[in-house]
């Protein structure tokens, strides 16, 4: 492994001092002192509050008897999840049983953690968005291997976070603990009602972030990119569901899916989304050239769809929608685009055969520029994405940057063989050293893959919006972000365009995560018209 350059050692310091310290998930040995409160007390009060949410005539006081039910079901819970012993031992002190894991119920020999949500802190994530009902909001935890190290495809790294919500039923003849898939189910039984469950969406969705280092690692992706490549990917959110439309993420320079997580906060709240769509997160060290990031994820796309085929139909599958934020946006674009020669002819002058390369670099070129684009994706969201390029990747500083990035050893010989080492001399002959791609250097107005992407015209088979930031700072198309001005971002023929007030971080604006829920909204209704008249033109069929 080559050694760092010493101009990049402060960087790479700073970014690893970011692990000292490691989370852990949280364990209770001691029950805390305000549920210090007699079981058969707190069992007497919630069996009460249960009777009277049981009873439809006392409606008018369902709201006080679930406050009263909720307080005193925490604190036995606390006094559940707490001390020696197994869950089931416990349950059994406190006179009660947990229910047999279902469909239905979290099966908690698989967790690794069991905990109230209200221990969570998630103030990084804006508003803390949760749901009024019965029960106590839990977070459930099953550990995974740690970023850098092997694992089942598509899962997340460190672990997964579950949304859970603890209830005691007292409809049997001893109190039966139930721990419901919250992110499954939105309801549960009381007597003859079906009451809400409560909820706590941001809990999960921040705890994951507390314990994962994958935004930690946000640094070392740009300068070390071979480092991390084996973390490419794409991570669902929750086992993969038929059913349900894939909504596929994609990350900019110097981010991690972490730049998602406001997003992800404003979406799980609505039972619409929870019911209709699954999220995939793609993952990918940002310093590689974005055409390089482009190929990668095409094939990671296509890896998932054939995983994905294998559970079930693919009839949500096709109806994929992709979001992308900045150079993610560029991805995600140039993954759908029929590339036609526009790639290619902008790097070289003769016909790939004659290319005097070896087979593996042949192919290389062909994955990058002359590739079969995505079938499966129907919308593409773009958010503050710089189609021709940003000024900021010409700033002295952002040159310094790029050269300070290590390629990885495979990209040196795949990439430098055919996109670098060979332009010099297909092309026009220069003696001089063509400069190094990198994320940054590819993302200038100049740059070649820029040109041939601006000059592809966006597929009409698919359905495009932008989401573009404005600091203020002028009005459009004056217009900028900080870092992609308007005239960057600005593509058209799309079916919406929407600024709002925002620095290039769009995925943090209110705005954008309300605009994106106007657009899946539309794209559920127009699979639902889709649906209606497929059934509809079969039905016609068997006459």
């Amino acid at each position: 492994m080559k050694p760092v350059s010493a101009t990049a050692l402060p960087l790479l310091a700073a970014a690893l001092l970011c692990h000292c310290g490691a989370p852990r998930v949280p364990r209770c040995t001691h029950v805390p002192l305000a549920s210090r409160v007699p079981a058969a007390t707190l069992t007497r009060n919630a069996r009460e509050a249960w009777g009277i949410l049981a009873k439809p005539s006392r409606r008018d006081d369902w709201p006080a008897a679930q406050a009263t039910y909720n307080a005193n079901v925490a604190k036995l819970f606390d006094q559940l999840r707490c001390g020696p012993g197994s869950w089931e031992s416990r349950a059994d002190a406190l006179g009660t049983r947990i229910a047999r894991p279902d469909a239905r119920q979290v099966n908690m020999e698989k967790l690794d953690a069991l905990f109230p949500a209200a221990s969570v802190s998630t103030y990084f994530l804006g508003t803390r968005r949760c749901s009024d009902g019965l029960g106590v909001p839990l977070v459930g935890w099953k550990q995974t291997t740690p970023v850098g190290t092997p694992r089942p495809a598509f899962e997340l790294p460190t672990g997964l976070p579950y949304p859970a919500t603890a209830t005691l039923d007292f409809d049997g003849t001893m109190p039966l603990w139930h721990f419901d898939k919250r992110w499954l189910f939105n309801d549960t039984r009381v007597g003859t009602n079906h009451q809400p469950l409560a909820a706590d969406w941001s809990a999960p969705n921040a705890f994951y972030w507390h314990m994962s280092n994958l935004d930690e690692l946000k640094i070392l992706n740009i300068f070390l990119p071979g480092r991390f490549s084996e973390e490419t990917g794409l991570y669902f959110l929750q086992p993969y569901d038929p059913a349900k439309i894939p909504l596929v993420l994609v990350h900019g320079l110097a981010s991690s899916p972490h730049a998602f997580k406001t997003i992800i906060n404003d979406l799980a709240p609505e039972p619409w989304f929870r019911q209709h769509y699954q999220i995939w997160l793609y993952n990918y060290p940002t310093g590689n050239p974005w055409l390089l990031s482009s190929m990668r994820f095409r094939q990671q796309l296509r890896q998932a769809c054939a995983y994905a085929r294998t559970k079930g139909g693919d009839q949500s599958l096709k109806r994929m929608v992709i979001v992308g934020h900045s150079m993610g946006g560029l991805i995600a674009r140039s993954s759908v685009t029929p590339p036609g020669r526009a790639f290619y002819d902008a790097y070289f002058k003769m016909p790939i055969e004659q290319l005097k390369l070896p087979e593996a670099s042949r192919r290389v070129i062909r994955e990058e520029t002359l590739f079969q684009p995505l079938p499966e994706p129907q919308r593409v969201v773009f958010l503050a994405v710089p189609h021709r390029g940003s000024p900021a990747a010409t700033f002295r500083i952002s040159v310094l940057i790029s050269k300070l990035i290590k390629l990885p050893k495979q990209l040196s010989v795949e990439l430098l063989d055919t996109t670098v080492q060979t332009l010099g001399k297909v092309l026009d002959g220069s003696a001089q050293q063509p400069q190094v791609p990198t994320s940054i250097n590819t993302l200038s107005p100049t740059d070649k893959s820029i040109l041939a992407l601006d000059k592809l015209p966006l597929p009409p088979a698919i359905s495009f919006h932008s989401i573009i930031g404005d600091r203020g700072k002028g009005g459009t198309p004056a217009s900028s972000d900080g870092i992609v001005p308007y005239w960057s971002s600005h593509v058209t023929p799309v079916a919406s365009e929407t600024v709002v007030p925002s620095n290039h971080q769009v995925t943090h604006c209110p705005a954008t995560s309300e605009e994106l829920k106007r657009i899946l909204l539309m794209h559920l209704g127009d699979s639902r018209r889709q649906d209606t008249r497929l059934k509809t033109a079969k039905q016609e069929q068997r006459r």
